[in-house]
């Protein structure tokens, strides 16, 4: 089964958006959004527009010339970059390649019948391309969140979620996000967190080829499934933790985005980790118990009243976050790993 042979909403689509709209509006309201025309008076969107040897100059012209990560994946696996067939590696290969010889062989292959895939992911357009960022501004974010480049031919990747905020922006060619919200995480049959493409799990299923006789549960979540399209100049504003599947179309197919969190070292999947190490493995009365202690003291709606029977000067790791407080919380942390991992 195909899921986009079934009819999927459409996400909302917003036009004109200020700092302000996007910062008192947008962002508080947890959704994703279109956000049509955002950067199409980009420079490098107008080269894009212009043709494939117009963007590849553009990119070329500025690049340093430092290989970066890119996936390399035979015509067989028709650009889905995933596992292999035994789960124990992957279907592409790993290289350390340069954007510009990256640019020449999909240059070289566009009229080809059967190209080789090739993906260069979270290239930091600040540090590799000089001068990308200044030219290209993003209006909606502050200066210090780097423009991050993704570059090839065309492409699926499986569904996945990000641990921070994004604004991904469509530069080059076709885009087409398939979106589902975080609580479908218990139908979309999410892979191994220490073994995947690249950090948070992916889903196993193929939305393209889906199997419901092996992933039953995924019906639910196609049900709750939303779609974005965007051309060159649009973008699309992901809150954190939306599950999203990504194709992409064209012989040279060009992608920047944006990620940022309030926290400065957003590493929320060690969360999970801890969890599995001193949690899961209790028995069902006390990860029952469990539970309402998390919402007591992480997930309650209103924290400050659950914590107004104790004086703000002996809170301690429970008071408001200042960075003496997140000192006192990793040394808090610190003693207890210690204890934990003897």
């Amino acid at each position: 089964m195909n899921i986009f042979d079934t009819d999927i909403p459409a996400i909302p689509a917003r036009e004109n958006v200020t700092r302000e709209q996007f910062d008192n509006d947008i962002r508080p309201a947890g959704q994703p959004v279109i956000l049509r025309g955002l950067i199409k008076d980009w420079p490098s969107v107008r080269a894009g527009t212009e043709s494939l040897e117009a963007i590849g100059d553009y990119i070329k012209n500025m690049d340093s010339r430092q290989a970066v990560p890119t996936y390399l994946g035979q015509p067989d696996i028709e650009g889905r970059y995933f596992y292999n067939e035994d789960m124990r590696g992957f279907n592409f290969e790993r290289r350390n390649i340069p954007l510009s010889a990256s640019i020449d062989k999909l240059l070289s292959q566009q009229d080809s019948r059967s190209p080789i895939g090739v993906y260069a992911g979270a290239t930091s357009a600040g540090d590799i391309l000089s001068g990308f960022a200044a030219a290209n501004r993003m209006p909606l974010v502050d200066s210090d969140v780097p423009p991050l480049l993704w570059l090839g031919n065309s492409a699926s990747i499986a569904p996945h979620f990000d641990t921070s905020e994004n604004i991904a922006c469509s530069v080059a060619g076709k885009r087409r996000f398939l979106i589902f919200p975080p609580e479908q995480i218990g139908n979309i049959y999410a892979g191994p967190i220490d073994h995947n493409m690249a950090g948070p799990p992916a889903s196993l299923v193929n939305p393209r080829d889906i199997d419901l006789d092996k992933f039953p549960k995924f019906q639910r979540a196609m049900e709750a499934a939303m779609l974005a399209e965007l051309e060159p100049g649009d973008a699309l504003y992901l809150p954190s933790l939306w599950w999203h599947y990504v194709e992409s179309e064209g012989p040279l197919n060009v992608l920047v985005n944006y990620w940022w969190s309030a926290l400065k070292n957003n590493a929320p999947m060690s969360n999970i980790a801890l969890a599995l190490l001193t949690l899961r493995d209790l028995p069902a009365p006390e990860r029952a118990a469990w539970r309402h202690y998390f919402d007591h003291f992480i997930f309650g709606e209103d924290v400050e009243e659950a914590l107004e029977h104790i004086p703000d000067n002996i809170r301690g790791v429970l008071g408001v976050k200042t960075p003496e407080r997140d000192n006192r919380i990793k040394q808090f942390l610190m003693s207890r790993l210690q204890q934990i991992l003897r």
